[in-house]
């Protein structure tokens, strides 16, 4: 396996070393870079555009989260933390993984685990079938299950634990899975995550425009989303 940059951000020095170290022991192929703040963590991860990020949540300066609301490079995250709090929120932010400390050699393998198969997933994007994503969602309106076609939904906006689907004809269903789990049922060539609480359906994209330093989509019925910089990347492969 090719060698992949990996950063490491935490506020502790000797878990950064101790984590390096375990990666070491497990032969993980990576070239290691270390940053200690939030601050700091944006401009290495914008600069050196790592494939890989141990990401602490709690840093000085700006919180994990914070950092990857600012980078512009959108690498493959692994989040840390001393507490379970924040879990949730982590897979809003599309982490492959949460890592609690103190450092668990049996759970470190496991995260690599889950990075090794993002990236194999990854390089397989383009081979998958589309009949292997559904054409039709099952979505709640009421007391009653509603099937829509996937064809007919413009965007998604996330809720805490829920995500709201709406669709070209103005219709509102709720869906019981939070936004990040929605996304991987969802056919990637059609429907791009565009900021932490947003995604589009590609087809129903009618303009782009920029206003001071926010980008913004425009989508049928007037609705007007905006791009976080975060998710910036996805929206220039789109640009011809």
């Amino acid at each position: 396996m090719k060698k992949q940059t990996l950063l490491i951000v935490d506020r502790d020095y000797l878990f950064r070393k101790q984590l390096i170290e375990e990666l070491k022991q497990q032969q993980y192929p990576a070239v290691f870079w270390e940053a200690g703040n939030g601050l700091e963590a944006v401009r290495y991860i914008n600069a050196l555009q790592p494939d890989i990020v141990f990401l602490g949540v709690r840093l000085p300066g700006i919180s994990g989260f914070e950092v990857l609301d600012r980078t512009e490079h959108v690498p493959a995250v692994v989040l840390t933390s001393e507490c379970s709090s924040h879990a949730v929120k982590a897979f809003e932010y599309d982490a492959v993984d949460y890592l609690l400390k103190p450092l668990n050699s049996k759970r470190l393998r496991s995260s690599l685990q889950k990075l090794d198969n993002q990236r194999r997933a990854g390089a397989n994007t383009f081979r998958d079938s589309p009949a292997a994503y559904p054409r039709r969602m099952l979505l709640e309106k009421g007391n009653r299950m509603t099937s829509i076609p996937i064809a007919e939904i413009t965007y998604l906006k996330a809720d805490k634990d829920y995500t709201w689907v709406h669709t070209v004809h103005q219709d509102v269903f709720l869906s019981s899975y939070g936004i990040g789990q929605v996304m991987h049922k969802l056919d990637p060539q059609q429907f791009l995550r565009v900021h932490r609480s947003y995604i589009v359906n590609v087809d129903h994209i009618q303009e782009m425009y920029k206003d001071v330093q926010k980008v913004f989509l425009t989508l049928p019925n007037q609705i007007e989303l905006t791009v976080s910089r975060n998710y910036f990347p996805a929206i220039k492969e789109l640009m011809f």
